[in-house]
């Protein structure tokens, strides 16, 4: 019961946020799209480019749109919502639903010649199914766990167009959705702001 009371706060909170970033004082709209492909992987999360980790035969191709809501630090630092919706295949074959608020820092020295971002997010995700996969990783898995992704972007200056590199996490959030189940993937793509 105490568990889902702070899942329930969690919620609330993560909600809160949301419908805060979303007031009309918001700054000026700016949207983005990105596609990307990833690959399952057996290593933690604390090392995921380590040499210890396995590439699995679990793939997920994933679509979102994200809103830039606020920025901050002169638009060095902006504030976003993202939706995603993703389809696993391989040795998985649910689909995946992910909401995210999430910081992009984007100003770097040499902004001018690389067009460069580095964005963090965190929120709810939802699978259509226990994930078959997750559930062999870690003994078990649930639908909803926490999602929180970690992303850099390289494009060309002023160009509309950027690629993603993406590890995307699902994870029972220190015990806040159990204590087991989840997975990272490493994702390739691209970004389309708009």
């Amino acid at each position: 019961m105490r568990c889902r009371r702070i899942q329930f706060a969690c919620i609330f909170g993560l909600a809160s946020l949301t419908f805060g970033l979303l007031s009309p004082n918001a700054s000026a709209k700016q949207y983005s799209l990105t596609f990307y492909f990833g690959q399952m992987t057996s290593g933690e999360v604390a090392s995921p480019f380590s040499q210890n980790i396995h590439l699995l035969d679990a793939y997920i191709i994933v679509a979102a749109c994200a809103w830039k809501a606020k920025s901050f630090l002169n638009g060095a630092l902006s504030m976003e919502l993202e939706g995603q919706i993703g389809k696993y295949f391989g040795d998985q074959k649910n689909w995946e639903m992910n909401l995210a608020v999430a910081g992009r820092w984007q100003r770097f020295p040499w902004q001018k010649r690389v067009n460069t971002s580095l964005a963090w997010g965190i929120g709810p995700s939802y699978a259509t199914e226990v994930p078959r996969v997750e559930t062999v990783l870690s003994g078990s898995s649930k639908q909803l766990l926490i999602y929180w992704f970690g992303e850099i972007t390289l494009g060309p200056p002023k160009s509309s167009w950027a690629g993603v590199l993406r590890i995307h996490h699902r994870s029972p959030g220190f015990g806040l959705f159990g204590t087991k189940g989840g997975a990272n993937t490493l994702g390739l793509g691209l970004k389309y702001y708009f």
